[in-house]
């Protein structure tokens, strides 16, 4: 009973803010855009700046010091990650007591809205281009000494035909273990191990979703695996294997990305 009232008093206090509210004297809260493990994100207009679009992700209060922390860690490493597919970092600001952190807003879709509510279908091959998009963006992450921990669908945005990569609320710098809680089980390890591995095995499923979004179930047939389910060429079969690590993996995103290349290349050129 003692935990139901401490859930209770969780989702209270976390309980997200109502739209027109001005944060900071200064950003007004035009929607909210979602819950992460330590973090509330806004869209905002900026009145300083003409009304200009900006996201605010505000420390979750039951967090206390821990989501503080992991913001001003994210703020840090948004600011030396400056690259066009990346959001950029704009400043901090205390809101009653609660750090908040401004970032650039991209206007866009996710590739989980792209793949689920619009149904858009990704072939072989514009899967593996849109790889090779998103690993350049991970690479430079890695090329910095970051590791983003966190690629999944939702958190990769389309706007315009480019790729970016958002949310680094998970981030860390490249064997940084500090303050890491104890890994639930082998797949979370494989997830937030702060190596250049556990981006690419998150690139791996990734790719799968995209796959799949092709794929057509036969509710007669018994459930199966992705090798016998999906009919993809050799090397975009050996291309997963070894971003899943069930095959010995990839030593970084540069290595794997000239097999991309090769991968793709052999397709188009088997192509009618």
């Amino acid at each position: 009973m003692l935990q139901y009232f401490r859930d209770v008093y969780t989702s209270w206090i976390d309980y997200p803010l109502r739209e027109g509210r001005r944060l900071g004297g200064r950003y007004e809260i035009v929607r909210f855009l979602g819950m992460g493990s330590y973090g509330l994100t806004y869209l905002c207009r900026d009145s300083w700046e003409a009304g200009a679009e900006v996201v605010v992700k505000m420390a979750k209060p039951s967090k206390k010091e821990l989501g503080r922390r992991l913001l001003q860690r994210e703020h840090e490493i948004l600011k030396k990650l400056q690259h066009p597919r990346i959001p950029a970092a704009g400043g901090t600001f205390e809101e009653r007591g609660r750090l908040c952190l401004v970032t650039e807003y991209i206007a866009g879709e996710t590739v989980e809205d792209l793949i689920f509510r619009e149904e858009r279908r990704f072939t072989e091959e514009v899967s593996l281009l849109f790889m090779r998009e998103l690993l350049e963006i991970v690479a430079f992450v890695h090329g910095q000494g970051y590791v983003h921990l966190d690629v999944r669908i939702p958190n990769v945005m389309v706007r315009g035909g480019d790729i970016h990569l958002i949310d680094f609320g998970l981030a860390r710098r490249i064997g940084d273990t500090e303050g890491q809680e104890p890994f639930e089980n082998d797949e979370m390890r494989r997830r937030r191990t702060p190596e250049v591995q556990s981006d690419l095995y998150a690139a791996g499923h990734f790719l799968l979703f995209l796959l799949y979004s092709t794929y057509r179930a036969d509710w007669n047939s018994p459930e199966a695996g992705w090798e016998e389910e999906l009919t993809v060429s050799e090397g975009t079969r050996t291309l997963i294997r070894r971003l899943l690590q069930e095959e010995p993996p990839y030593a970084d995103a540069v290595i794997c990305m000239a097999e991309l290349d090769w991968v793709l290349g052999a397709l188009q050129r088997s192509s009618p």
